[in-house]
């Protein structure tokens, strides 16, 4: 049975986002129905928590350390970061590239692990951690890989929004993408969430054969699509391996058959 209280917390600790990471009273109340004084005392109650914080000027409010505490602690303590973490960074200072571990959650690639060469300036800006699926690498390594129920409903739900001109909406085309991706072995974004940025992500499996995340190599579109871009897809293939062998797959093995893919 669900408790109302924390149904209302929970709804206002969703309304924090990246586009908007600061709310006032009156605006959190408008955008969850609550009345003004409602709001105030469960935002009061989050803020006591270190759920929520204030800034003492605008006297609006922000997340708190505590969810970033709780946050990492989630980060750390997921056996495919845990496994992926050393091979992950070896390949991203091998490439010069980004490299990124994302799971599936709900609707969308949820990045759970972000591995930056620190030479490489040019990607250093934060994105997620959540990520459309249906037009970057990542997303489209996992939708390749789940269940055709999954993928229906999540392209049924999910506005299909050009963010450029290269972005892919049309849903027929999507699921051919998704076909192409599984039978190769690995996805492709050329530019379709930003302009002059490109990723590659191969899908990372488990124990039986099904699906955990997946790995993706992002940077410039020249460096990524260029020349070296096969080696890039190689490197990234073999990598994915190795964390999938970390993690209880090994393709060889009868029982590891991804059925999940013919569900």
């Amino acid at each position: 049975m669900a408790i109302q209280s924390v149904q209302r917390a929970l709804s206002i600790l969703g309304l924090f986002t990246h586009p908007r990471p600061r709310w006032g009273i009156s605006e959190i109340a408008q955008a969850t129905g609550l009345a003004k004084a409602t709001t105030q005392n469960i935002v009061n109650t989050l803020l006591s928590a270190g759920f929520l914080s204030r800034d003492g000027e605008t006297r609006r409010y922000r997340l708190g350390a505590k969810l970033f505490t709780l946050g990492a602690v989630m980060g750390t303590s997921l056996e495919i970061n845990q496994k992926a973490a050393g091979p992950a960074y070896q390949l991203a200072s091998a490439s010069g590239l980004v490299c990124r571990v994302a799971i599936w959650d709900e609707d969308a690639a949820l990045i759970t692990l972000n591995i930056t060469p620190p030479y490489d300036h040019f990607l250093a800006r934060q994105i997620g951690p959540r990520v459309v699926a249906y037009c970057t690498a990542l997303g489209r390594a996992l939708l390749a890989h789940l269940p055709p129920a999954t993928v229906a409903r999540y392209l049924d739900q999910t506005p299909l929004v050009a963010f450029t001109p290269q972005t892919v909406t049309d849903r027929s085309a999507i699921l051919a993408i998704l076909d192409q991706t599984r039978r190769q072995g690995y996805a492709i974004n050329d530019q379709e969430l930003a302009i002059g940025q490109s990723n590659v992500a191969a899908p990372i499996f488990q124990q039986g054969g099904t699906l955990a995340g997946a790995l993706s190599l992002t940077g410039s579109n020249e460096k990524v699509m260029g020349g070296q871009m096969d080696t890039i897809v190689a490197n990234l293939r073999r990598t994915a391996a190795e964390i999938s062998s970390f993690m209880g797959y090994f393709p060889s093995a009868p029982e590891n058959n991804r059925a999940c893919c013919q569900t």
